[in-house]
């Protein structure tokens, strides 16, 4: 675990991560010219931004509390997204290939941090990675809630 040998260490990469994602979706907005995926790559950098937030709070606070709270939400997985092809963030996208590619990211994210979790043996980190697993998930699954709201309607 060289790199995550303390919670704090395990939260200053997630925020990191967060912050990296929020820029690459305001940089995919500013060189989009549809209105609405423009808007909707905004959102996503707004998200991500609002996910960081959340991250330095449990960090500056309580991270024994956050985990209760995550232990005690149930998440789903879709799937939508595994089962897909496309999903960009080029110029051309459209909002189908921006949902896709987010839903992807998300899975990565919560592939890394659920791998992370089995790798370590103390209970505290365990229980963070978890989280944070179970939160990537989370917006995996919200992503994926709007795909089939939006794109499977017109089936």
């Amino acid at each position: 675990m060289s790199d995550f040998d303390t919670i704090d260490a395990i939260l200053t990469r997630a925020i990191e991560m967060e912050a990296q994602a929020a820029a690459m979706y305001d940089g995919a907005a500013a060189r989009s010219t549809t209105a609405p995926i423009r808007d909707r790559l905004r959102e996503l950098a707004d998200a991500e931004r609002s996910h960081k937030a959340r991250l330095e709070e449990i960090k500056a606070g309580s991270v024994r509390w956050a985990l209760r709270r995550a232990k005690a939400e149930v998440v789903i997985d879709l799937r939508i997204s595994d089962h897909l092809v496309g999903g960009s963030l080029d110029d051309d996208a459209d909002y189908q290939d921006v949902l896709l590619f987010a839903a992807r990211r998300e899975k990565i994210a919560h592939d890394f941090y659920a791998a992370m979790a089995e790798e370590v043996k103390e209970d505290l980190p365990r229980g963070v990675f978890e989280m944070l697993a179970a939160e990537e998930l989370r917006h995996k699954y919200l992503l994926e809630k709007t795909y089939e709201e939006i794109v499977y309607q017109d089936f």
